[in-house]
């Protein structure tokens, strides 16, 4: 079996992710998307942490055969955001243990737009495959949709647009 792995913080999810998860599920057997932060974290004022876990949920309910949405809460697992060996280690831990799957049972194809990543990830699971995006095609980011998300609605996924202009966000 092959699965498939998508993180990130989702502040918002943008075209960038949704590239990474489309790809993804026409690659894998499963995917496996972790939405990873705290309920503090930078997106509190713009999308809270569990915010960010039901509209990520909520988009793949009809998937849920294919599409394994987990969280990552990084306060509970004490991360300050150095992104150590140890520190990637803990995380990678609480992922595969959120996930209910070992990180030996199937063969894992990360999908990630970070360099940095794919070199911590390899060392700590050298069989794992990793498949780096280049992020200058899509060049959206959730720092610039924050900054001004009302010139970037385009970018943002279509779930988190709806809810970002009910709650007056969309601006």
């Amino acid at each position: 079996m092959n699965i498939g792995i998508v993180f990130g913080c989702f502040i918002p999810m943008h075209k960038g992710h949704e590239s990474l998860i489309k790809t993804a599920l026409s690659e894998n057997d499963k995917v496996i998307i972790a939405v990873c932060g705290y309920q503090n974290d930078r997106g509190r004022d713009f999308l809270d942490f569990n915010t960010r876990i039901k509209l990520v949920t909520k988009m793949f309910e009809a998937q849920k055969d294919r599409v394994i949405v987990v969280q990552i809460d990084d306060k509970k697992l004490g991360l300050d955001g150095t992104f150590t060996h140890e520190n990637w280690v803990l995380w990678g831990d609480e992922l595969f243990s959120n996930a209910g799957i070992s990180p030996d049972s199937a063969t894992f194809n990360w999908y990630t737009g970070e360099p940095s990543y794919v070199e911590k990830l390899s060392a700590i699971y050298p069989t794992h495959n990793f498949k780096l995006v280049d992020r200058t095609i899509i060049k959206t980011s959730g720092t610039q949709i924050r900054k001004n998300p009302g010139i970037h609605a385009d970018d943002i996924n279509e779930t988190f647009r709806e809810y970002l202009a009910k709650t007056g966000k969309l601006l």
